[in-house]
């Protein structure tokens, strides 16, 4: 009986709050799951486009601290948040650009500097195998050649009435679109903010309904919390706006200590 081939990549370290990512199973909230997968939908979607692969594709989705070592030449790329680099015994790998790399290289994603999630990608997608990940097979078509530059985080994201908006005293629409928010606290559930505090026309909570992806809920203390990938799929919280799709990335990659403004959405 022959082998199992040796996988492409040994994970010497996961890093920080390290998963595989695909884009989700969105249409299961009535099954009682949200979206999940990349939470930064748009950098896994680039990473995925630079190497040439299809949709369904899997990339690393990391905070940092993460350390590969390549076992066989695979072509990578990095998008999402800006992280210290190293590469042993291989070449540099730059934001955006996909980097053949030999076996023998090692790869160090060290502090995340600017944003939150890191996407790591294969050619092929990655797969996870006993004693590390390997890529499935290479896409027909030609790897695209294309360097992707980076975006800049503005830190601003639009935002639609939510089906609650009534509940809050006149101003609060006004107060959640035009002053600066601070992040608080971050994860793939949600994103907590302060600032402003909402003020609620109709005390006691409701009961629980359904939830989308980027509803902006609002607790007791004014303060509210926008809801990621992983969110729950209903809330007893009322909503007072959604953010739109398109800006998702910019909540999914606001860090803590950093400002975020909300602004109205228009048709």
């Amino acid at each position: 009986m022959s082998a199992s081939p040796e996988p492409a990549i040994e994970v010497r370290s996961p890093g920080l709050a390290a998963r595989l990512v695909d884009r989700g199973r969105p249409g299961r909230a009535r099954l009682g799951a949200s979206r999940g997968g990349a939470a930064d939908l748009r950098a896994h979607d680039l990473a995925q486009r630079l190497l040439g692969n299809d949709g369904d594709a899997m990339s690393l989705e990391t905070c940092g601290s993460t350390t590969w070592a390549f076992l066989r030449p695979t072509t990578v790329v990095l998008t999402g948040a800006l992280a210290a680099v190293e590469v042993d015994h291989g070449p540099p790998l730059g934001w955006g650009e996909p980097v053949r790399m030999p076996a023998g290289a090692v790869l160090r994603l060290g502090r995340v500097m600017d944003g939150v999630r890191v996407y790591l990608g294969a050619r092929g997608g990655l797969v996870e195998v006993d004693g590390g990940l390997d890529t499935g097979p290479e896409p027909v078509d030609p790897l695209p050649g294309i360097i992707a530059p980076r975006p800049v985080l503005e830190g601003v994201a639009r935002v639609w009435p939510g089906p609650r908006a009534d509940w809050f005293a006149d101003g609060s629409w006004a107060a959640l679109t035009g002053s600066p928010f601070t992040v608080t606290d971050t994860s793939r559930v949600g994103v907590r903010l302060s600032g402003a505090r909402l003020e609620r026309l109709v005390p006691g909570e409701l009961p629980s309904e359904g939830m989308v992806e980027g509803s902006v809920q609002v607790p007791p203390d004014g303060c509210p919390i926008v809801m990621l990938s992983d969110h729950p799929v209903t809330g007893g919280y009322p909503v007072i706006g959604v953010i739109d799709p398109v800006d998702l990335h910019e909540i999914a990659q606001a860090s803590v200590g950093s400002t975020l403004r909300l602004r109205t959405a228009r048709p």
